[in-house]
């Protein structure tokens, strides 16, 4: 039995695994109780060779698709945006304006946050207004997606795509535990499940 960490009662539990085009095998679940109580989350299952993309992002490919795993980093290096998984990170699939978008709304959010500070406020102004322009047509900026664990991905030929090094991976965050499991014993396997 597992409880419901909100009322205590037994939580209901489905585990399911589909094959997700881009994605491959992912493992989804979904835990809700009678109280209401509910949550849900997706991990993709195994991981690929780490993997960099780079986009120069302007008017004309803001619908390219961007596939974000839970260890995805996007970098927006112009104006010193880095969005890094942590241990409640979340997959999406969007679209060039909607990565832009979402940094958008987090700036604006840090600049209410900073009301008070004259410095910071001008930053996130300076940052709305570069996408602002990148938006509208008048600059372009660079969005660079790199992926440890290999399960991100930028749909476009214009996308430049490079497997990273191991030295560079390893200097990533993943947002989330990663045990290997290579070189251990049958007994250190079992303790674990």
């Amino acid at each position: 039995m597992i409880p419901c960490p909100s009322c205590g009662r037994e939580l209901k539990v489905i585990v399911s695994t589909y094959d997700v085009p881009f994605f491959g095998n992912v493992l989804l679940t979904s835990i809700s109780c009678e109280c209401g109580f509910k949550h849900a989350d997706s991990v993709v299952v195994g991981e690929k060779e780490p993997v960099r993309y780079i986009i120069k992002i302007n008017r004309e490919n803001l619908f390219t698709k961007v596939i974000r795993s839970t260890s995805g980093t996007i970098r927006i290096p112009e104006i010193g945006v880095a969005v890094e998984p942590g241990p409640a990170s979340q997959a999406f699939i969007t679209n060039l304006e909607g990565v832009l978008d979402r940094v958008e709304n987090i700036v604006r959010t840090a600049m209410r946050w900073n009301s008070e500070d004259e410095e910071k406020v001008r930053r996130c102004e300076w940052i709305l207004e570069r996408i602002r322009n990148t938006i509208e047509g008048d600059e372009e900026l660079t969005l660079i997606l790199e992926d440890p664990l290999g399960n991100s991905l930028i749909v476009s030929d214009e996308a430049f795509k490079e497997i990273m090094s191991q030295e560079e991976a390893q200097k990533l965050k993943t947002g989330m535990t990663i045990i290997d499991i290579t070189g251990m014993s049958e007994e250190e396997l079992e303790d674990l499940v």
